[in-house]
């Protein structure tokens, strides 16, 4: 009599585990991280989305879009350098925490900027977060 009941349950934790499926019922979630340095300087972006290390230009951007896991845990952390000489100038940070939003469609927007990291999330306006080379939180 369980068993059919073990075998749905199984099923729909392995569904539940695609990235397409998350994104149709959990809500789709989009992290966009921006290069506004000044100078022509490289923004080198790393971000443990399994997508590897990303070189984005003055005014360009890298952007990532997923699902948020069953259990609302998911996170996603990245680091940013800043370009040319040696990358030198460096910030890690958590650039999504499924905690931050409840809403169906969320965007975690992250601004380099020459004085620090700037976020934004659903197009409210960008407050400074970080300082480079400080792993402390800015409180604003």
């Amino acid at each position: 009599m369980n068993n059919p009941l073990i075998v749905l349950i199984v099923f729909g934790i392995c569904i539940g585990s695609s990235n397409g499926f998350q994104t149709y019922m959990l809500g789709k979630r989009t992290v966009m991280l921006c290069n506004q340095l000044e100078h022509n300087k490289l923004l080198k972006i790393r971000c443990d989305n399994g997508e590897g290390e990303k070189l984005v230009k003055i005014g360009g951007e890298y952007e990532f879009t997923f699902g948020d896991d069953f259990f609302g845990t998911t996170r996603y952390s990245c680091t940013m350098n800043q370009g040319p000489n040696n990358f030198k100038h460096h910030q890690e940070f958590a650039a999504y925490d499924a905690s931050w939003s409840k809403a169906f469609v969320a965007t975690c927007k992250w601004i380099a900027r020459e004085d620090g990291i700037y976020f934004s999330q659903d197009e409210n306006p960008p407050l400074k977060r970080y300082a480079w080379d400080d792993p402390h939180l800015l409180k604003n």
